[in-house]
């Protein structure tokens, strides 16, 4: 059995998707996950945020943590199980990123990432981890329709209703709580062939689909072992 061990607000949740062919993610993956696909459709997705007063459950808000990220995944299976898995993180916190890749095995790197609100929102992440590949992400974009919550069984659902993460290389896996993600569309100049270089994966010949969520509460579980 599994508790609550984490819990934060994800804000200023921006979405952008691209399809890719399967092929190209065969060395990305491990060998214990599956692909999961949309229609025989392979996808990866950048998912530029805040998390905000990342805590222990039952402690007040002002005593998390605070800092901006961008995680690089793709969308897989093991067994029934559906889920994901990060290629990369980039994180604003030094102790995130060190905390993470210590208990966790995660690819986290420390990045330099600003953002801008106001008539169009932009971010911007700059890796400045020690001796890595200089990887850039940037977006300037504006929500443009009412939000909504996606159907079961749409494109959006499959890209955002995860409540799983698998950690192989840890040969761990966490069961995550989220409220239904609210996602409007939205007008989107992205800039990201860089971390799809530093993922050894081909950069995108296609215009991305991209949404937009103000915020969702968030929890992640305990993990266990990978059977």
């Amino acid at each position: 059995m599994t508790v609550r061990a984490l819990r934060f607000t994800w804000r200023d949740c921006l979405f952008v998707h691209w399809p890719v062919e399967s092929a190209a993610l065969d060395s990305a993956v491990p060998d214990s996950l599956a692909l999961d696909t949309y229609d025989g459709q392979a996808w990866v997705s950048v998912l530029a945020s805040t998390i905000e007063s990342a805590r222990i459950p039952g402690t007040p808000s002002v005593v998390g943590m605070t800092f901006p990220q961008i995680n690089f995944r793709t969308y897989v299976r093991l067994g029934n199980a559906p889920g994901v898995y990060f290629l990369s993180l980039d994180t604003g916190s030094r102790i995130a990123a060190r905390v993470a890749r210590m208990l966790y095995h995660l690819p986290y790197y420390y990045a330099d990432i600003a953002s801008e609100t106001g008539t169009e929102n932009r971010v911007l992440s700059r890796r400045v981890h020690p001796d890595t590949l200089p990887v850039e992400f940037e977006a300037t974009y504006r929500p443009e329709e009412p939000a909504t919550t996606p159907d079961s069984g749409t494109l959006d659902y499959f890209l955002t209703e995860r409540y799983r993460l698998f950690v192989p290389q840890a040969g761990m896996t966490a069961r995550v709580e989220h409220d239904p993600w609210t996602l409007q569309r939205a007008a989107a100049n992205v800039r990201a062939d860089s971390l799809f270089e530093a993922n050894t994966l081909p950069e995108p010949e296609t215009e991305p689909r991209v949404r937009y969520c103000p915020k969702t509460e968030f929890h992640v579980h305990t993990p266990t072992r990978l059977d």
